[in-house]
């Protein structure tokens, strides 16, 4: 067994490399993610330093300012370490961390030099100026309403709440409602997204213009939620006690296991795409079941459930907020886009095309058109009245 600093050490090494994949836009699965996530919030030093490594717009424009002036790389390094300058730490893994973290930046930047130094990368800046009224991106924000009739505003910087014997807090511990068992709904809005634990410890995110019901505590022999729009489900094995997921018009039956599902009304069918363990679907309809395995994806029709073989990342990059288009309808993607972006589109001159390439959900609306432009091969325009409008 590790003894506290051997702990502390072996904790500093994984935030090390986490963060060194994080910066270098290497993909992390969600469980290094929360790992991460949960590094960041346990202290304001932490993350001060995580918001310096990624704000990565200041520190290429940073570098360009240097490498212009004409300064020396020892005189890059000295004024890098001054940017990063913090108070000293504590704990032994924490300056191991935070001297790596200088390091990792001036490589990610000198990366972001040159990338910003690219014709096609200054291009897409100057088409992100033009653009009048640009549109931030959707962030952390959801409103909890529980059966008693409180409802309230969730702080969009904590991201994430959970529910446990003590109650409903923020995942650092701060309070939101005491213990009380009712049903709860977490609803997001339009530009909205957020996360939460239950009280078996199944973990839950939800997208854009979503809502899940659940109740406070799972007293039945079954934990039984409620799912409208979209959520990626996280589930807690509890061989006695099944998790059943209702999301217009089907069942999705569980004992633990990964597996995503859209049910926006607006879209064609009900999309339910595994990515481990085994799921039971059950119509409503007329109570046809089928069976999942990883890498599969049902999809509710009219005439039943129809099974196709998945890549199951993008169906579900959303929770790593990426949009990531393998072959889908144009249609399909501007939808997601108003969502994300509370914008309409006008739909009455949208060509039949496929879409390929993935897009940060980070950038700004501007941004996101001029990528989808140079990938479709169409006029994408914005009008003041938050309307997007497909010119061929």
């Amino acid at each position: 067994m590790r003894d506290m600093k051997e702990e502390e050490l072996f904790d500093g090494f994984e935030i090390t490399k986490l963060l060194h994949k994080y910066i270098t836009g290497q993909k992390l699965p969600y469980w290094d993610r929360e790992f991460l996530e949960d590094w960041i919030e346990e202290s304001e030093s932490n993350r001060a330093v995580f918001q310096q490594l990624v704000d990565q717009h200041r520190l290429a424009s940073d570098l360009v300012e240097l490498k212009e002036s004409g300064t020396t790389t020892k005189d890059e390094l000295a004024r890098f370490n001054k940017i990063l300058d913090k108070p000293k730490p504590t704990s032994i893994w924490f300056r191991l961390v935070t001297a790596a973290a200088i390091l990792f930046t001036i490589s990610i930047s000198i990366w972001l030099y040159k990338f910003y130094q690219s014709d096609k990368i200054l291009s897409t800046e100057v088409a992100t100026t033009t653009l009048s009224g640009d549109i931030l991106p959707g962030s952390n924000k959801a409103t909890l309403t529980f059966e008693d009739g409180k409802v309230l505003s969730l702080a969009g910087d904590k991201k994430a709440i959970k529910v446990d014997e003590q109650g409903t807090s923020y995942m650092d511990g701060t309070s939101i409602s005491e213990n009380k068992v009712q049903f709860a709904t977490l609803t997001t809005p339009r530009k909205g997204q957020y996360k939460i634990t239950l009280p078996d410890g199944t973990k839950v995110w939800l997208n854009a213009e979503s809502s899940l019901r659940y109740p406070t505590k799972f007293t039945d022999k079954d934990r039984y939620v409620e799912l409208q729009g979209e959520g990626f489900f996280d589930v807690a094995h509890d061989k006695a006690k099944p998790f059943i997921v209702a999301s217009n018009g089907q069942q999705v039956k569980v004992l633990g296991t990964k597996f995503n599902i859209n049910s926006y009304s607006n879209e064609p069918a009900v999309r339910t795409t595994l990515v481990s363990g085994k799921v039971e679907l059950l119509s409503s309809r007329d109570k046809a079941t089928v069976i999942l395995v990883p890498g599969q994806q049902a999809k509710l029709v009219n005439s039943g459930f129809a099974i196709n073989s998945v890549d199951t990342e993008s169906f579900t990059a959303w929770t790593s907020n990426e949009f990531q288009f393998k072959g889908a309808a144009l249609q399909e993607v501007l939808r997601q886009i108003e969502r994300w972006y509370d914008v309409d589109v006008d739909y009455n001159n949208i060509p039949n095309i496929k879409v390929n390439g993935t897009i940060s959900r980070e950038k700004k609306l501007s941004s996101v058109l001029y990528a989808l432009e140079k990938i479709t091969d169409l006029q994408i325009n914005l009008t003041k009245g938050r309307r997007i409008e497909i010119q061929k």
